[in-house]
């Protein structure tokens, strides 16, 4: 997740609505605790400061992360993690700050930057829940380590060391061997990856699309596929009477003979060219179609307009003195965002014109005996082309985007670059899906490659950029 839902959590607490927390689930970046009687931690035992310091280390070494007191979280048989369920307010002489600090002080290296908060339950100002934030460490100075470790009897013992570090909802801690490599390489002085990610340009343009604009061009469309209803016409006028010519019964018979004739010849063309549907099963097509068009045009407008602004280019930065191979740069931000490889826009302002419909029923009239012998139709010929494969032939690597259930992950092509060299990476489209007061938005991403070990995490934060979808008086639809 991002830092947007650790700041989440926080703002639920200082608006006194912790209700709104539960369902939230135990993750890499947040844990719950229950209090006991002497607190979250009970700092008056070995075990009780060991603890502290070990989940303070391991949200440190991970990329920062939450410890919310005062929720009792288990996993339902539908989940995956334990989750809040329930609030567990307590009394603040139960957490003393300043006691907290000293036992983090004393047992984690290096000194890691902690945030204490508190906030009243808003049925009881007596009660409430604490919050310990921590800050993740840079990636050159990790990994933090709790310098005592817990014997069997549960106390602290000397000369040993812990390496805790967060991975989903468990706190592992590195394996012999991988401390072992960490520390024979910082022996051999083996260079690590440094290297930073920042915005050259482009925003996140956060679009809104109003019920109006929404019924305007859906009654448009309508009136545009009505039209293929034929016009209702005139009741045809009485044939003159020729009251001054008098007919024999005979020619009076032959007469309606021959007008008889004529109708039916007249009748013919109009059977074979009628549409098979009636005008009220059109209007039915046309009301279901435009159904659905309502539900998709909110998105398809957000991203007809946001593409109409500069595509988001970030930079990618070699601080180190070597070159790195093959860096990998994978950014994350939260499931309200959306994201679509660029491409080049055609110059032309954004039109309803231009909105991709989807295909809509066949126009009344088409579906005749005519149309189906080929006589005659009035709804043209799809074409469609297809990309021919040429062997050997390798297509340019993209963004992979991912749009998961709870974030959204776009992985960059992976990139060589010299040291302290500067390379943009391809543009893509980020825009979010709804209105939202933000000025910013952060953008957590981590950088591997193929030479240095070690992951390189961070935030990057991206400008916000309003824009709201207008149609001109003119507008209409094709």
């Amino acid at each position: 997740m991002t830092a947007d839902s650790r700041v989440r959590i926080i703002a639920l607490l200082a608006r006194q609505q912790p209700k709104a927390i539960f369902g939230i689930q135990e993750s890499e970046w947040v844990d719950f605790k229950t209090v006991g009687p002497n607190g979250p931690y009970d700092l008056s035992t070995d075990k009780g400061k060991f603890e502290l310091a070990k989940d303070v280390a391991a949200f440190a070494n991970t990329g920062g992360g939450l410890i919310v007191c005062g929720f009792r979280a288990k996993r339902r048989p539908t989940d995956l993690h334990e989750a809040a369920q329930k609030e567990t307010p307590f009394a603040k002489r139960l957490v003393n700050t300043d006691t907290y600090k000293d036992v983090i002080t004393e047992y984690v290296r290096p000194l890691i930057s902690v945030d204490f908060h508190w906030f009243e339950d808003p049925s009881d100002p007596d009660l409430g829940y604490f919050v310990i934030e921590v800050q993740a460490l840079p990636e050159s100075d990790r990994w933090a380590l709790v310098v005592k470790t817990l014997s069997e009897d549960g106390k602290l013992a000397k000369g040993g060391v812990a390496i805790p570090r967060r991975h989903s909802d468990k706190t592992p801690y590195l394996t012999p061997d991988e401390v072992y490599q960490l520390v024979n390489a910082g022996l051999r002085g083996e260079p690590k990856m440094d290297v930073d990610l920042s915005v050259v340009t482009g925003a996140v343009p956060d679009v809104e699309v109003t019920d109006a604009v929404v019924e305007r061009l859906l009654a448009n469309r309508r009136r545009k596929l009505l039209a293929s209803l034929p016009r209702r016409e005139a009741e045809a006028s009485p044939r003159e009477r020729r009251a001054s010519l008098a007919m024999s019964d005979g020619e009076k018979q032959l007469s309606r003979e021959i007008q008889r004739l004529r109708d039916l010849n007249d009748l013919m063309p109009n059977m074979m060219s009628r549409d098979r549907r009636t005008p009220q099963q059109y209007r039915a097509e046309v009301d279901a179609y435009l159904e659905a068009c309502g539900r998709q045009l909110p998105s398809m407008l957000r991203r007809m307009w946001a593409q109409q602004s500069a595509p988001l280019v970030l930079r990618l930065t070699n601080r180190s003195d070597v070159m790195v191979h093959q860096v990998e740069v994978i950014a994350t931000v939260g499931p309200e965002y959306t994201a679509v490889l660029w491409s080049r826009p055609s110059g032309t302002a954004t039109t309803p014109a231009k909105l991709p419909w989807p295909e809509p029923p066949a126009a009344y009239g088409s579906k005749s005996l005519l149309a189906s012998w080929g006589a005659h139709s009035s709804v043209p010929a799809l074409s469609s082309s297809f990309g021919v494969a040429v062997p050997g032939h390798r297509a340019p690597a993209h963004p992979r985007i991912r749009q998961l259930e709870d974030r959204l992950v776009i992985r960059f092509p992976p990139v060589d670059l010299r040291a302290h060299a500067q390379l943009p990476l391809d543009p893509v489209l980020l825009y979010r899906n709804g209105a939202s007061t933000e000025e910013s938005v952060a953008v957590r991403w981590t950088a591997t490659c193929t030479n240095l070990k070690g992951r390189q995490e961070d935030v990057v934060h991206v400008p916000v950029e309003p824009l709201s979808v207008t149609l001109p008086p003119d507008a209409d639809i094709p």
